[in-house]
């Protein structure tokens, strides 16, 4: 993957459902009031705010934007931040991810179109779990890992999270001790309610987010 570049903003992709509570915390840490944020706020209604980055940032004040990014919800890198050149991700395994986030968003309520309302096989063989609406341009099976190695300086996975931090703080220049990730905001779910087959079907609809997934996650395995 690329080399990190000090003198340009960095762009952190928060993934949904991928540790990113947790993981923020250490971002606080190692910018402090140049950590910017990046999320759609669903009680106002309201996008998320833009920011002067190349204005903002310094070597001696860097930046770094945070947050969920979402193309299809039209907050994409691409609206946002068309110039941003450098960036940090973590996954974890696309199927995980999506239950994870059906558990999560029904505990939230029912909140517009988003809150699953049919039964969780409808919610993740769905359009809306695809990892690659996060990603900062189109992703083809043809350019995905071009993509991950010219754009990203790291990309972690949730099942070796400690790790991750670890390489991307080595990466960035800063400072990470292992073992000092909280675990914060994780959702309950019911096992009854996952299908036996449900993984093999979502695993054939959503090839690219696996091909993705796998790419990274032999990097650490």
């Amino acid at each position: 993957m690329k080399e990190y570049d000090s003198n340009l903003p960095l762009v952190v992709i928060h993934v949904p459902k991928t540790a990113g509570v947790s993981v923020r915390e250490i971002y606080k840490s190692w910018y402090s009031d140049g950590l910017l944020f990046h999320y759609y706020d669903a009680v106002k209604g309201a996008m998320p705010q833009k920011y002067d980055l190349a204005g903002m940032h310094s070597n001696e004040r860097p930046v770094a934007v945070y947050g969920h990014f979402n193309k299809a919800r039209g907050f994409g890198v691409e609206h946002y931040y068309p110039d941003a050149k450098q960036f940090v991700t973590i996954l974890r395994d696309p199927f995980e991810r999506a239950v994870s986030a059906y558990f999560y968003l029904r505990k939230q309520g029912r909140e517009a179109s988003r809150i699953p309302d049919g039964d969780l096989r409808e919610y993740v063989l769905g359009p809306r779990v695809s990892i690659l609406n996060q990603f900062p341009c189109e992703v083809t099976m043809d350019n995905y890992q071009e993509i991950i190695e010219s754009l990203f300086i790291e990309v972690g996975v949730t099942e070796h999270l400690d790790e991750s931090m670890a390489r991307i703080a080595n990466k960035i220049h800063k400072e990470y001790q292992p073992g000092t990730l909280l675990h914060l905001n994780a959702t309950e779910r019911d096992q009854s309610m996952i299908p036996a087959d449900l993984k093999e079907e979502f695993m054939a609809n959503k090839q690219l987010d696996y091909a993705i997934y796998n790419y990274v996650r032999a990097k650490y395995d």
